[in-house]
């Protein structure tokens, strides 16, 4: 690297666990060109197994994080989710856009 130290590289595993507590002002599911809004005000929960999206209480999104992909949007103030819905056993693309308090 020309400037700076080389970031050490991290698991996928380790991305989706940071991803817990992060708080969320809303998220939506892609579906080909449309976007659904899931909800508002929730925020994001990973356990040993799982990722899990809350909003309004309720659970909008819920995927194995085996095959789990994660990745921060390039303005970093969000991050795309793509999973399987574990009761489904369907694909599912969601964004979630963060909250602006400070986490």
């Amino acid at each position: 690297m020309l400037f700076g130290k080389k970031k050490p590289k991290s698991t996928p595993r380790a991305e989706l666990e940071a991803l817990h507590g992060k708080r969320l002002s809303y998220a939506v599911e892609r579906n080909g060109g449309e976007e659904l809004v899931l909800g508002r005000n929730g925020g994001i929960s990973v356990s040993s197994n799982e990722l899990v999206i809350v909003c309004d209480g309720h659970e909008v999104f819920r995927c194995l994080l085996e095959g789990c992909i994660a990745a921060e949007l390039m303005s970093r103030n969000g991050v795309d989710i793509k999973g399987t819905d574990p009761s489904s056993n369907k694909p599912r693309h969601i964004v979630a856009y963060y909250s602006n308090l400070r986490q």
